[in-house]
């Protein structure tokens, strides 16, 4: 089957600092056929930076823990405690516009951590909710030293208020493997670390 896609309209719904559209299109079906005129609607918040922080040399992973807004309103729907709106996660941050991935990356690990990175090793590209957003996470990778790493960051300014979190790795791996974290990119930066860069033998 040949895949086709066909976009027959784009409606603005809302512009500020993010975005929505309504698309309506029609694409091939898997029994050879087209689909009806289909009609979603898409969020627009641009793309993110994800940068995974660890310390080859002291076996540590570094984290940020911040109150996420998303979180926020899950804990008053469910009556959750309130600790469950702070979540762990690699650094990330978003693309602003004439900033290309890289440098978005090393900007929001100096704003975050304080670290001044000079490289980052690129794990993947992905879509967190293809449903829904366009938008796309590009996952990166340094190993720094963890003497380089503040407690406390954020950009005030944009109210930000950031704890910089350390585990080791072997802790790491036992929340990554007891389903501990909340966020997706967490899992897959977390995933590549220990299935992927590192010898998994020197970690049971």
């Amino acid at each position: 089957m040949k895949k086709q896609l066909i976009i027959q309209a784009i409606k603005p719904l809302y512009s500020g600092f993010f975005n929505t559209k309504q698309l309506c299109f029609t694409h091939t079906l898997y029994n050879g056929k087209t689909s009806p005129s289909l009609e979603r609607e898409l969020f627009q918040r641009g793309h993110a930076v994800v940068v995974l922080l660890y310390d080859s040399r002291t076996e540590r992973v570094i984290l940020v823990e911040q109150c996420r807004v998303g979180a926020v309103f899950n804990v008053q729907e469910k009556s959750q405690s309130p600790e469950k709106a702070w979540l762990l996660e690699p650094l990330a941050g978003m693309i602003d516009a004439g900033e290309s991935v890289i440098e978005a990356g090393i900007r929001e690990a100096n704003e975050e951590t304080g670290v001044t990175l000079t490289e980052l090793e690129f794990i993947c590209q992905y879509y967190p909710s293809p449903g829904a957003c366009d938008e796309q996470h590009y996952l990166y990778a340094a190993d720094i030293s963890i003497d380089e790493v503040v407690d406390y960051a954020g950009q005030e300014s944009e109210g930000e208020d950031i704890k910089i979190v350390s585990l080791s790795f072997i802790e790491a791996k036992n929340k990554l493997l007891n389903a501990e974290f909340q966020v997706a990119a967490t899992y897959i930066a977390l995933q590549w670390l220990f299935f992927q860069k590192l010898s998994s033998s020197s970690l049971k």
